[in-house]
């Protein structure tokens, strides 16, 4: 079995060279504890230190506590290292959801990142097949049924490609302990229903290996879904872009594609704004597709909490819904000045034969006749206008923002310096024309503007 153990993980490249540090996630059940014993005999073909990692949930009181001495004591046999978990809460009411967030939590504190390391978990061959047939008949989509992955991150599950028979059969001839849940065979619960009773029937009654069928049609899946990803991610490279406030999608792009590139482009838009494994629903589908097609710049949609698309020319912006920042801050002569925890403005005066004028827009010189040293940087609020430098008449903020493609979201977040209601300078855009340099200027400020990178 270790031979097949070992195609599996080359042919997935699970371990790949460079990985210094595998960490096991051992609970003490069979599929564990054989995994452990594997990836000890293969430790120094592959070149990496072997770590125990066990969480205690407490949820089944004396047998809790029996599991994590008995994983201390398979650490002492081997000789490993072993760093333990426990759950703090003491609540008698705790759902499965919140035991997997709370173990997985524990195990991405200890295992890191970087690619020097990485957790193998127990899950086999039974375990991929249960999985598909409750999202099947929960009505998942392709990613759904793929069930349990071979890698996912920093996860590896070198035993997904063997039966749990095959794995008793592993254990019992290598003489190996593990402790048993008896949970494990509770009916009521979904997955054991489904092992015990459903999986079983199926088998008899149909007169086939149910298993190994649903094995091999979730390899094609995967196939199938791997050239599906390797052409969505070539339309995300064209269709959309990074921005510092989210994600853009281009929208006549959007809509040259079938359905369901279509719908893997929302679900990358909106997972970039909220990293989870977000889906769209084909009801929801329809909604941002006749958003993307027929919304008017500046119409916007919120989805989840605070996620908002909001309508450009030829982009929609999916990014959190903006804060309207009400914040106002004075500058001093001679002095920076922090700005939101975003930006530094530098507020000086300086002689007129040191004025030089250039294409850079992140420092500007202004009358001081005509604004005096009491200034003060705010925000956008609806209805701010102002004289554009070189323009003959006034224009409102946001109308001079979308002729400079800055989208919704960015706008509030641009310093103004302003003298009293008096916009003064668009920080790193624009001058007020009232506010430039003349010939009878004698008192002249320069105003210089620095993103610190830390918003």
């Amino acid at each position: 079995m270790i031979k097949i153990i070992k195609q599996y993980i080359d042919e997935h490249h699970l371990i790949p060279a460079g990985i210094k540090t595998v960490y096991a996630a051992v609970s003490g059940g069979i599929d564990s504890c054989v995994m452990l014993e594997i990836l000890y005999q293969l430790r120094k073909e592959y070149a990496y230190n072997l770590v125990i990692l066990h969480y205690n949930h407490g949820t089944r009181g004396k047998e809790s506590q029996n599991d994590e001495y008995f994983v201390e004591q398979l650490a002492e046999k081997y000789g490993l290292k072993i760093i333990i978990g426990r759950l703090k809460t003491k609540s008698v009411k705790i759902s499965e959801t919140y035991l997997r967030d709370a173990r997985l939590k524990f195990f991405e504190k200890h295992v890191q990142v970087k690619n020097s390391s990485r957790l193998a978990t127990g899950h086999n061959l039974n375990d991929n097949v249960e999985t598909f047939i409750m999202r099947m008949a929960k009505g998942s989509r392709l990613k759904g049924l793929l069930s349990i992955r071979p890698s996912r991150g920093i996860y590896i599950r070198p035993l997904l490609a063997i039966d749990r028979q095959k794995i008793f059969e592993y254990a019992r001839s290598n003489q190996l302990d593990f402790r048993e849940d008896i949970a494990n065979r509770d009916v009521t619960i979904l997955r054991n229903n489904i092992r015990h009773e459903i999986i079983p029937y199926l088998e008899k009654s149909l007169s086939v290996d149910l298993k190994q069928n649903i094995s091999r049609i979730i390899k094609d899946l995967y196939r199938y879904h791997t050239i599906y990803e390797q052409k969505l991610q070539e339309v995300i490279r064209n269709v959309t872009k990074i921005t510092k406030t989210g994600i853009s999608l281009h929208r006549k792009r959007y809509l040259m594609y079938d359905e369901s590139i279509r719908r893997g482009l929302i679900e990358y838009c909106v997972s970039g704004v909220y990293p989870l494994n977000y889906k769209v629903s084909d009801r929801n589908l329809l909604i941002w597709d006749d958003f993307i097609a027929q919304a008017q710049v500046g119409k916007n949609l919120l989805f989840l909490d605070e996620g908002v698309a909001i309508a450009e020319r030829q982009y929609i912006m999916f990014g959190h819904v903006p804060r309207e920042k009400k914040e106002i801050y004075k500058l001093k002569l001679g002095v920076s000045t922090s700005i939101s925890k975003s930006y530094r403005i530098r507020f000086q005066q300086v002689d007129k034969e040191k004025v030089t004028y250039s294409t850079d827009n992140t420092i500007e010189f202004i009358d001081g006749d005509k604004s005096g040293p009491l200034l003060t940087v705010r925000f956008w609020k609806a209805g701010d206008s102002f004289h554009p430098l070189g323009m003959s008449n006034k224009r409102k903020l946001s109308d001079f923002f979308t002729d400079l493609k800055i989208n919704n979201m960015l706008k509030k977040n641009i310093p103004l310096v302003c003298k009293g209601n008096d916009i003064v300078w668009i920080a790193g855009y624009r001058l007020d024309d009232k506010y430039k340099i003349s010939d009878k200027t004698k008192k002249i400020y320069k105003l210089e503007i620095k993103n610190t990178g830390r918003s």
